[in-house]
């Protein structure tokens, strides 16, 4: 067994880490977990695969913990007590039970099934069937009782509901009925009797469903929320792609599936408008016109803002500088020349106009073929027509060479320069005009119309800061060209629609603009549902540990392991006991075999079936009545009689269609049975409760009889069996030591009116024993009343050593008490015996029975 052990310790070293600590614990427990167990198990396989974090380490199988753990458990149950809301049941005293052989007796209708049902539930038997309360009552009270059991000698007090399910300490305990006999004979049945090894296989494999089925009822909790695409996306990219998402979808994918702008949005309001147009070449037509009037305005802000750029500027404010300061060189010239004229402003922008004036005037109408001025002295002066002077001959020289001098051409030269640079500078718009633009772009945003607006006041206020500006840093500032990059990107979509429309006059894409719709607004739903959708991703990502975590709960390998084991440890001794209970029970003949059929999560079933049986048919369908109920039995003994565990054995009226061979083969099985263990047997027939006390009297077992009954408070009554269901000599000891001696007391006390009552009962229960010391002592117990057969075995050579002594006496009594039976004459009634007088009958009657025993056996 240490190389088994040994070899299993390694074998779960390999298993998941949770599952090593279950079995830690079932080793440290004697094979048993609390619920305190179950979840802190439930929650160390969640930690395994980080669905939660635990502070909790994972225990490890030690290493030769196995090899210490071979016991048996000693387990009587000795009263049930506290009965309610169960069946029919009402008992107010409890039900005890001997350490050997207790019989249960009771008529029909007395509680024997429902003690039966409540024990089949409390012991997690198989097909229990339904526990129902008391139908006939009005108000149903809540189901529960008490139980006292004597577990290795340690008594204690379990109280039970239906709700507790069966009770562990009383999981060993083994009981038999119809519903078992079924179970064994047509059904696969687990085997119950295990060693430590292999209960302790099963338990791990309990452990794992019920953490399996913690862990997939939370796992089942989870929902994922429901998303319905709109009607006639399903075969769109982004619906498909919502199809598969799964707990490895990442991020970025749902980032950029569920990605929607703006300008999805304008595309999507676009094709729909594209679609729902009737007229596409008018459509085109407009949108290529606002394109055009887009790329004008455009066109001329940008013109604008670029003749008003810094170079721009800087070129202005320079010209400005240098004109500025070769117009004041010309000036101070002038004034040297012109010193001590009568008139000033000689050289001002307005004198030279004149001076050019008269140049022209000259040059075509006074003197048109002379030079400027004409100064001979016949001239007149072109301005006043005079007469020219010297003075005024020699003035207007002067004058002519001052207009010739470099200083005031470099003056003129930077003027026109500069105003060349100014004439450069393109006119901005008014805000009338602007609106005959905005009209013409379909431009109806008044966000849209005052970002233009600004944009032209900006350059307006830059272009008046420049007329007075001497350096650049003084003008007001550019403005931004977001607004010049809106309206191209506008002209861009404007003549991109004009495209859509020109395709869509021809006819050549109309179906596409449909399709091109629906993923549209696929993906506008997606983005819409997008915190639904990474809440679903998040959850499948819990479902997927959850579903690993599971794996980890999987029975399978257990199943193997402790099939490979009970090769080892049980088959063979589990088929060789049905063989030998088989015998035992007397059905030797009856032609079938116990084969184990298969091992599943952990368990190993075994099942009755005819020998070399050719056609597919059930063994109930072919086995009669009584058989059925043998081998039903042998299998039932077989499984349960090999386990080490001393455990209560009950049998709920275990010999139904049997014959007498089978019978009293079964009364032995179970008679032998009671010698080392607990045995409590339910019956309703008298034979039956009579054959086991003769044959637990024989083997030297105590035997308990228990008299069920109904009473008006409820069924399940226990107490005292009656007269004519208990052994003649039992019962009569019983009349002359209690019930005798307790009418004497009445009589004393209270005279014999109430000794009467009394009497009269003792002489009606006598007269019974008579009858029953006749059939069972006098005639050998060949001829019963409750038995339909005449049994001569063993027997009938008694009946040579009956006296005529004898049956005078009995004739004797039988007369003496039956008169007490009858009606007596009003005028001479027979009066009830004495104590004394009862006394001594009773006391002849004992002395017979020791003396025709000793003739019997002589």
């Amino acid at each position: 067994m240490s190389e088994i052990f040994s070899n299993v310790e390694q074998w779960l070293c390999q298993r998941p880490r949770w599952l090593q600590d279950a079995a830690s614990r079932l080793i440290s427990n004697s094979n048993t977990l609390t619920d305190t167990d179950l979840q802190e198990l439930i929650e160390l396989c969640k930690a395994e695969v980080q669905l939660l974090d635990s502070e909790k380490e994972f225990k490890r199988v030690e290493t030769n913990s196995l090899s210490a753990k071979d016991s048996s458990t000693q387990l009587r149950l000795e009263a049930i007590h506290s009965v309610k809301g169960i069946s029919a049941l009402g008992p107010r005293s409890p039900i005890t039970f001997g350490s050997s052989l207790s019989i249960v007796y009771g008529q029909n209708g007395s509680g024997k099934s429902s003690y039966v049902r409540l024990l089949k539930h409390i012991s997690g038997a198989k097909k229990p069937g339904k526990l129902l309360g008391n139908v006939y009552a009005k108000e149903q009270q809540p189901q529960e009782c008490s139980l006292t059991i004597t577990k290795n000698e340690k008594a204690s007090e379990v109280h039970w509901t239906p709700e507790m399910g069966p009770i562990n300490e009383l999981s060993t305990l083994q009981l038999y009925d119809t519903d078992c006999a079924n179970v064994y004979v047509n059904d696969e049945n687990e085997v119950a009797y295990e060693p430590w090894l292999l209960k302790f296989f099963s338990q791990l494999t309990d452990t794992c469903i019920k953490v399996g089925q913690a862990v997939k009822q939370e796992m089942d909790s989870i929902s994922l929320t429901k998303l319905t695409p709109p009607d006639g996306s399903s075969r769109t990219k982004s619906v498909m792609w919502l199809n598969n998402i799964s707990d490895k979808t990442l991020s970025q994918d749902i980032d950029t599936r569920c990605s929607w702008i703006e300008a999805d949005e304008f595309e999507l309001n676009n094709k729909r408008q594209q679609i729902a147009e009737t007229d596409p070449i008018e459509k085109m037509k407009q949108f290529k016109n606002t394109a055009k009037s887009i790329k004008n305005l455009h066109t001329q802000l940008t013109d604008i803002k670029n003749s008003l750029s810094d170079d721009a500027c800087t070129k202005i404010i320079n010209a400005k500088v240098d004109y500025e300061s070769k117009k004041k060189a010309a000036d101070e010239d002038a004034k040297k020349v012109f010193e001590g004229l009568p008139l000033e402003g000689i050289g001002t922008d307005s004198w030279k106009l004149l001076w050019e004036q008269a140049r022209l005037f000259s040059e075509q109408y006074a003197y048109p073929s002379e030079t400027f001025p004409y100064t001979s002295t016949d001239s007149n002066c072109v301005l006043c027509h005079q007469p020219l002077s010297l003075e005024a001959q020699g003035r207007l020289n002067s004058f002519e060479s001052y207009v010739k001098t470099s200083l005031n051409k470099q003056a003129k030269t930077a003027e026109e320069h500069l105003a060349t640079l100014i004439k450069a500078v393109k006119e901005i718009p008014s805000e009338p005009t602007l609106a005959l633009h905005f009209t013409s772009m379909g431009m109806t945003s008044d966000d849209e119309r005052q970002n233009v607006i600004d944009f032209c006041t900006a350059l307006q206020n830059r272009n008046r800061c420049l007329n007075e500006a001497t350096s650049l840093d003084q003008l007001a500032p550019l403005p931004h060209e977001d607004i010049l990059t809106a309206l191209n990107e506008a002209a861009i979509v404007k003549e991109l629609q004009a495209a859509d429309y020109d395709k869509l006059s021809k006819m050549e894409n109309r179906d596409q603009i449909k399709n091109n719709i629906v993923e549209l607004e696929a993906r506008k739903w997606l983005h819409q549902n997008k915190n639904i959708i990474v809440d679903n991703i998040s959850k499948l990502k819990r479902i997927t540990k959850f579903k690993t975590a599971l794996s980890l709960t999987n029975t399978q390998a257990l199943s193997i392991k402790k099939s490979s084991l009970s090769d080892e440890l049980i088959t063979a001794e589990y088929i060789k006991r049905f063989q030998k209970e088989l015998k035992e029970l007397g059905g030797s003949r009856i032609n079938v075999d116990l084969i184990k059929s298969k091992a599943e999560r952990g368990h190993i079933y075994h099942q009755i079936r005819l020998k070399n049986n050719q056609t597919n048919v059930r063994t109930s369908e072919v086995l009669s009545e009584g058989e059925f109920r043998i081998v039903s039995l042998a299998g039932f003994l077989a499984d349960v009689e090999g386990s080490s565990d001393n455990t209560p054995f009950i049998f709920d009226d275990p010999i139904s269609s049997l014959d007498q061979i089978f019978e009293e083969a079964t009364v032995k099985r179970i008679a032998k049975l009671s010698q080392s263990r607990q045995v409590i047997v339910f019956t309703h027939r008298l034979s039956f409760l009579t054959l086991l006390e003769e044959a637990a009297s024989d083997l030297g077992v105590d035997c308990t009889v228990t008299w069920l009954r109904a009473e008006s408070w409820g069924s399940g009554e226990p107490g005292e069996t009656p007269v004519f269901a208990k052994k003649p000599d039992k019962a009569l000891n019983l009349l002359l030591n209690d019930r005798l001696n307790r009418a004497q007391k009445i009589l004393l006390e209270h005279g014999r009116l109430e000794y009467d009552l009394l009497a009269k009962g003792i002489c009606s229960d006598f007269r019974i024993l008579i009858e029953r010391f006749i059939e069972n002592d006098l005639l050998a117990d060949v001829v019963q009343r409750f038995r339909r057969s005449v049994n001569t075995m063993g027997k009938i050579h008694k009946l040579a050593h009956i006296s005529v002594d004898d049956c005078k006496m009995f004739e004797e009594y039988m007369t003496k008490y039956s008169t007490y039976e009858h009606s007596q004459s009003y005028e001479t009634p027979v009066m009830l015996p004495e104590p004394d007088e009862l006394k001594a009958d009773m006391e002849r009657l004992k002395t017979w029975l020791v003396e025709f025993k000793k003739r019997s056996t002589a």
